[in-house]
């Protein structure tokens, strides 16, 4: 019984190793990089079906939520996904990539501060004529929010100040 299993094994494993043949480094890579990307909207869709509730944000309302049936067959689904996906980085040897939480943040936070740089009340302009008194308002409100954003940045990269004093801030504070 035991020697069965032992041939069963080496024959998983051969087959594993058979399909990992088929690829070279590069369509590995290739194909491994389309798999993190799906393995990680699985993850964010199985987060947010699983939340008690949506966050309450300013600018963006989702509309349209599944109903119970939809909601138990997308975790369904989101699971399967996850296994297919376990099963293909198994079956032909892909590699894991590891990501840093912190630069991710950082990388993710840096460009929004690019966006925003591009939406003070000079760089608006060029859609169009501009309240006399736009820049004067608005102009401090993109401040304070890159300011803020740039403060994200300094504690993911470590800096003991501004971690320090994001850590001691009181909950309404937005000057840290």
């Amino acid at each position: 019984m035991a020697e069965s299993q032992e041939n069963h094994t080496d024959a998983a494993m051969e087959e594993q190793h058979w399909k990992a043949r088929l690829l070279n480094e590069n369509h590995r890579r290739s194909l491994a990089t389309v798999l993190r990307r799906v393995e990680l909207a699985a993850w964010r869709l199985e987060d947010r079906l699983t939340r008690e509730t949506s966050p309450h944000l300013a600018l963006t309302r989702f509309t349209d939520p599944p109903d119970s049936a939809q909601r138990a067959a997308l975790l369904r689904l989101v699971k399967h996904v996850r296994q297919e996906v376990v099963k293909l980085a198994a079956d032909y040897r892909l590699e894991v990539a590891e990501e840093s939480f912190v630069r991710n943040v950082m990388g993710e936070f840096t460009l929004l501060w690019c966006d925003l740089e591009d939406s003070r009340p000079q760089k608006l302009r060029r859609y169009g004529e501009m309240h006399p008194q736009a820049g004067d308002v608005l102009g401090p409100q993109i401040d304070r929010l890159i300011a803020l954003l740039l403060a994200i940045d300094d504690v993911a990269s470590g800096k003991q100040e501004t971690i320090r004093t994001w850590q001691d801030a009181g909950e309404d504070s937005p000057e840290g």
